[in-house]
């Protein structure tokens, strides 16, 4: 665990450090995007890095699309 956490915190804070100088350019939307971005991935990595349960994306989108998307199919099979 303590090599990944470590692993990590020297990724994240290259790759921000790098970013940081490239989004004082970028229009505010675009930084919302990025800011976004980072924190579903620090979200993942914390998950990953700490073995802990929490829900993944997948499980969130299922959560969110599984009964409309079932109800999309049921209306388009053919009547039998």
């Amino acid at each position: 665990m303590g090599i990944q956490v470590t692993i990590l915190i020297i990724l994240y804070s290259v790759m921000i450090s790098y970013d940081v100088r490239l989004l004082f350019k970028q229009p505010r939307s675009d930084k919302w995007v990025y800011a976004l971005v980072v924190l579903c991935t620090m979200y993942l990595s914390l998950v990953y890095a700490f073995h802990l349960k929490w829900p993944y994306v997948y499980d969130l989108s299922d959560a969110i699309f599984d009964k409309p998307a079932h109800r999309i199919i049921d209306f388009l099979k053919a009547p039998q």
